[in-house]
């Protein structure tokens, strides 16, 4: 049996891609990992050990003896719950705590090429659609199929202001579009692995489009194997 094709979607945040991703991997019978969830959990950790974030190498000491697992689970659908110290920190991981220090941790050298190694790592089972920043450019450069989705700050800020009230967190769409352009900014402007959309990546912009017609579309050129 041959080896599924790697779908590699980058994007800002907010626009769209975990939502797409899911359901993505539900329809086609792959694997979704969201990669940020990973640094995410490096945050948390930070957090739960009181380092201090504004030290690299402190952080970088941290993530070498990082104990993170990605477990696969079947249902509702094909994803990887976050597995810290053997602890399921999945559902914790979006608090504005930890939003607001990944972007920090992310940009720790030590911590990008800890984390992307075990990414790629992962990836060579085929079949895994994974989510981020620079997945197309650096983690999955070989991936059959990159995405690249945006959409307008005030519908991402909409969205994940949602997405936070739904699970119990008091947030204005104000403060999350505050969190989303600084976020932007910092993903765009760091130095090691900016986001940006590969030449040989579709770029869609997901204003206004159902997910549904975001799913059709991408599972379209996946089956074709290509872009």
């Amino acid at each position: 049996m041959s080896k599924q094709a790697n779908v590699a979607i980058d994007g800002f945040a907010g626009s769209g891609k975990t939502t797409v991703a899911i359901e993505l991997a539900r329809q086609l019978g792959l694997v979704y990992l969201d990669t940020g969830l990973m640094y995410r959990a490096v945050a948390l950790q930070c957090l739960r050990d009181g380092t201090d974030t504004s030290n690299d190498p402190a952080i970088g000491a941290l993530v070498e003896s990082f104990d993170l697992k990605m477990d696969v689970v079947a249902r509702p659908h094909p994803t990887c719950r976050m597995i810290l110290a053997g602890q399921d920190v999945t559902d914790e991981l979006h608090d504005p705590c930890v939003s607001q220090l990944v972007a920090r941790v992310a940009s720790v050298p030590a911590v990008r090429r800890e984390l992307v190694a075990r990414q790629q790592a992962f990836a060579q089972r085929g079949g895994v659609v994974m989510v981020g920043r620079d997945i197309a450019s650096v983690v999955l450069p070989e991936a059959e199929v990159k995405i690249f989705l945006a959409a307008d700050l005030g519908e991402r800020a909409r969205r994940r202001s949602l997405e936070l009230q739904q699970k119990g967190k008091s947030v204005t769409q104000t403060e999350v579009e505050a969190e989303l352009e600084a976020r932007d900014r910092q993903d765009s402007e760091r130095a090691d692995s900016p986001l940006i959309c590969v030449e040989q990546a579709r770029k869609l912009d997901t204003t206004g489009l159902t997910v549904a017609q975001v799913v059709d579309e991408i599972a379209g050129w996946v089956r074709c194997g290509s872009v």
